[in-house]
């Protein structure tokens, strides 16, 4: 099944704009860990980065925000390719090549992949920490289905517009 051509760039879309905002309060929480604060009796806490408050949705975004990070890395990719050069058909076929995709899946897997372990080994000299509620072997587990969610994405998103049948 393929989603539409309007649904596809809905899709896309969303999933750029989420993966901004996240990598947006990532770099946030790596200057001022405690930035979150003004929001913490919000809902806006379980959408940007902040430690786990205990309760499923606040673990859930501590710990599996990250299965969005791979397919929305994929939808900027996906929006490169539905403006970029050519017929919508060569576009497509380029966005859909099994070698393209899964190159640019795993470029997205290999860099959450280093961030994960500067995160938890801290082998660079920056301010990266995890947060409560984050386990290492978990984020690992995000990241690894979130590819799987991105392969999946890929397959399904279009940029060719539906045919309309010719009249009888």
């Amino acid at each position: 099944m393929r989603l539409g051509e309007r649904a596809s760039l809905a899709v896309a879309a969303a999933l750029v704009l989420i993966g901004a905002a996240r990598g947006v309060t990532d770099t946030l929480h790596e200057y001022d860990p405690d930035y979150w604060q003004i929001v913490a009796h919000s809902w806006l806490r379980y959408v940007i980065r902040a430690p786990s408050d205990g309760t499923l949705l606040g673990w859930l975004n501590a710990q599996w925000f990250k299965v969005l990070s791979v397919p929305a890395g994929l939808s900027l990719i996906y929006l490169r390719s539905r403006f970029g050069a050519g017929t919508d058909e060569e576009r497509e076929a380029e966005f859909r090549d099994w070698a393209v995709s899964g190159v640019w899946i795993a470029v997205f897997l290999v860099g959450y992949t280093v961030i994960e372990l500067q995160k938890q080994l801290a082998f660079l000299d920056l301010n990266t920490r995890l947060v409560a509620g984050e386990e290492p072997w978990l984020n690992h587990l995000a990241h690894g289905l979130s590819a799987a969610l991105a392969w999946l994405l890929s397959r399904v998103l279009t940029i060719v517009p539906a045919r309309e049948s010719a009249p009888p």
